[in-house]
Parts: structure tokens; C-alpha cells; sequence
């Protein structure tokens, strides 16, 4: 009766199986596409942490359709790294394996690697309803996430065809697969040699996993985020006193204040300027944010000893004169935009750009009204202990890692709990 067993068993291990060699090619497609796609996202993800949003990114086309809040979002990232990065692995092992599936003379051992990819691709689809609820908690609709989930599906489709189960066939795929790791036969010839290929997946996502850790920590400066959010609690309270016309982003009744002293000439300060806002997107209706001007210009700036930033004060008038002409933040940008090329001239072209009226402006900004706001600012910068810009305020304290878009997300969640 053994010997029987044993000969079954080591037919049964001969066997070939067959595979749809034509449904494995469209896996191939569906994880190219995947691949480019999370390989974009990826980037995206790395570039607005490294520089913020300058620009709007190619798939952003208004507030709604727009990448750039999807990939700016913590729900962009996933221990540390970006989640399209996962992605790209993903896409990355299925494809190699679809394609081994497709173009192998002996269709077993690529069989157990395209059963593995199918796995993960129930995964895969699994997190996309979760990811999907995320683009509906950010009001967006991020058509590069939206490809791929739709590569997502077509790879579980497609695999599932190529072992013969048809593309709804998943259940009875994942029955099939329990059973043969338990030792028990199937109706198929694939083997799920779960140890050998399952080491060379958590190698692969493991290395790649590795790499991107190493990476975000390059740019972010490898900051320990629970111990700089227990540092900027422990700090002192200031009494941050803000203009009353200051231009505020968000929502005005917030309870979360986050005030911000900052100098137009001031490259940290451009840094910031790209930085803050998109790091708080999904937190716009808990949090006001306040721009303060404190122009480190020697011709305004009674503070300073030294000549530092010579069209900042100038900056600062323009500024002010923006909010009383209706979009403050269109002309703090540009004006950030353009920071290397800081000239007088610059300031009304960038006014008559936004439509307003050339003359007006540039009366608004020699009046005596506008200077003493900047005046005020700057005093209430002082008042406020600020000794260099960015100076950022959160509820009142200073934020020692303004630069760190988890550090500054995870103060405002903190503020929100603490409410």
C-alpha cells in the first residue's frame, strides 16, 4: 500500500502542468503597465518628500483629479517607504514569473512560481479596495493609483486563465493551493514549494524593501519620529500672536494653529513653502495655517545687524499687498518660484500675471499702511522668539523638524488626539 502511494506521489510530481501560455503573455502586459506605473509613483513620492510641490505633476489636472495630493498623503507611504514601491516588486516578480511561465520548454517549475505570483496578486487586489477608500477619505482621484489597480485585476485574472482555474477561479485556486502544501493532491500539476520560492519573494522584497528604507531616510535625514514628536511636546508654549488679516490656508475655526515666520528671499524658506501645505492636504479641515513675514533685510528688519537678504523686504510688501488684492497664495508661490531673480520688476509682473492692475500694486506696496504690517509681523515674530526663518508654530510651539513630512504630520495627529 505504501509503494502505491509512493509511485502516485511521484507520478503525480511528473506531472506537467499545463498552462495557458496565452493568459500568461497578458499578465505580462498587465505587470509592465503596473510596473511603469508604480515605478512613477514611486518617484512622485520621492520627489514631492525631497522638494515639495513646485509644479503640478503631469497627472494632476485640477483639485480632483490630482496625483500629487495622492502621493503627498501618508497614505502614500508604508513603513517608511513608498506603498508604490511594494507595487513595483509586486509587478516586478509576477511579470518575471508569468513571462517564465510563457516561454519555458517544462511548464513545472515555472507553474510554482506563477502560483505564487497569483497569491500575492490576491493580495494585491485585496489592498487595492483599501488604497481605493483612501483616494474617497482624500476627496481625489489619482489616475496613476487608478491604473493600477486595474493592472492589479488583470494580473489576478490573467494568472488565475494561465493555471487553468479561469479568471474567477480564485477560490478554488487558494482550496487547491492549501491542500498541496498540506500533501494532499489537486487537480492540477503545479507544486507550491513554498519554502524555496518563498524565500527567493522575501529576498527579493526584503532587498527591495531595504533599499527604499535606506533611500527615504537619505532624504528625510533619518529622523526618529516618535522621539522628535515627544521632544516638541516637552518644548515650551509661546504666545504666537498673529495679524488679524494674515492669509490662512485650511479651515479658519480650526482648532490646530500652525503659524509660520518666513523670509521671501530665504532658500530654507522655499523649502518650506512646497513642503507644508502638501503635507497637510488630508488635514486641511483640521488646521489653519498662518504666513508671517520676517524679511531678514536690513532696510526693514530692525533686528538685523547685517545686510542678509536685500529683496525680502520688498517681498514682504508685495505680499501683503496680494492678500488685500484677493490670492495671496498664487503670489506666495511664484514669488518662491522665481526666488533666484528677486527684483522690483518681478513683483508687478507677477501681480499683472494674476490680473491685477500694475499701478495699483505698486502704490500698494509703497504705503505706509503695508509697511507698517510688515513691521508688525516681524515684531510679533520677535514677541515670538523667532531667530531665523523658517521659524514654524504648531498650537504654539516651535517645530524643530520642519522638514520632515512624518515628524509634521504626526504633531498635528497628536494635536487632533489631544482635543
Amino acid at each position: 500500500m505504501a509503494n502505491s502511494n509512493r509511485r502516485k506521489e511521484r507520478a503525480r510530481r511528473s506531472q506537467q502542468p499545463a498552462l495557458n501560455r496565452t493568459a500568461l503573455w497578458v499578465a505580462v502586459v498587465f505587470a509592465g503597465i503596473g510596473a511603469a506605473l508604480s515605478f512613477y509613483a514611486t518617484q512622485l513620492t520621492y520627489n514631492i518628500e525631497l522638494q515639495g510641490i513646485v509644479e503640478a505633476s503631469g497627472c494632476s489636472l485640477n483639485d480632483f483629479v490630482n496625483c500629487d495630493v495622492a502621493n503627498a498623503s501618508s497614505y502614500a507611504k508604508l513603513f517608511g517607504v513608498p506603498v508604490a514601491w511594494f507595487g513595483f516588486l509586486f509587478y516586478v516578480f509576477s511579470g518575471l514569473s508569468a513571462l517564465f511561465g510563457a516561454t519555458a520548454s517544462s511548464t513545472r517549475q515555472p507553474a510554482s512560481f506563477v502560483a505564487m505570483s497569483l497569491v500575492l496578486a490576491v493580495g494585491a487586489v485585496l489592498f487595492t479596495f483599501v488604497k481605493a477608500w483612501h483616494l474617497y477619505e482624500l476627496g481625489v482621484l489619482c489616475l496613476v493609483c487608478v491604473g493600477m489597480y486595474v493592472a492589479n485585476f488583470g494580473i489576478l485574472g490573467s494568472l488565475s486563465a494561465g493555471l487553468g482555474y479561469g479568471p474567477v477561479g480564485i477560490v478554488a485556486f487558494l482550496k487547491d493551493y492549501v491542500a498541496r502544501i498540506r500533501g494532499d493532491a489537486g487537480e492540477t500539476g503545479f507544486e507550491p514549494q513554498i519554502v524555496k520560492i518563498g524565500v527567493f519573494v522575501l529576498a527579493v522584497f526584503g532587498i527591495g524593501f531595504a533599499w527604499s528604507l535606506n533611500h527615504a531616510r537619505d532624504i528625510t535625514g533619518g529622523v526618529d519620529v516618535s522621539a522628535a514628536v515627544e521632544g516638541h511636546f516637552r518644548g515650551p508654549v509661546y504666545d504666537v500672536q498673529v495679524d488679524p488679516e494674515a492669509s490662512i490656508w485650511g479651515n479658519p475655526d480650526a482648532g490646530i494653529e500652525i503659524v509660520e515666520f518666513a523670509d521671501f528671499q530665504c532658500p530654507a524658506c522655499q523649502q518650506s513653502a512646497f513642503h507644508l501645505r502638501p503635507t497637510l492636504f488630508e488635514y486641511e479641515d483640521d488646521v489653519k495655517v498662518v504666513f508671517m513675514n520676517y524679511p531678514l533685510d536690513s532696510t526693514i528688519n530692525p533686528n538685523m545687524t547685517a545686510q542678509l537678504h536685500p529683496q525680502a523686504g520688498n517681498a514682504s510688501k508685495a505680499s501683503v499687498c496680494a492678500e488685500k488684492f484677493g490670492d495671496f497664495w498664487s503670489y506666495h508661490d511664484e514669488v518662491f518660484k522665481n526666488q533666484a531673480v528677486l527684483q522690483p520688476t518681478l513683483f508687478t509682473r507677477i501681480a499683472t500675471d494674476l490680473g491685477w492692475d500694475e499701478r495699483a500694486f505698486a502704490e500698494c506696496m509703497v504705503s505706509e499702511e503695508v509697511h507698517d504690517r510688515v513691521l508688525g509681523d516681524m515684531e510679533k515674530g520677535r514677541l515670538a522668539q523667532v531667530a531665523s526663518t523658517p521659524t514654524l508654530y504648531i498650537n504654539g510651539r516651535k517645530v524643530a523638524a520642519w522638514r520632515n513630512t512624518d515628524v509634521i504630520r504626526a504633531i498635528v495627529r497628536e494635536e487632533m488626539a489631544r482635543q
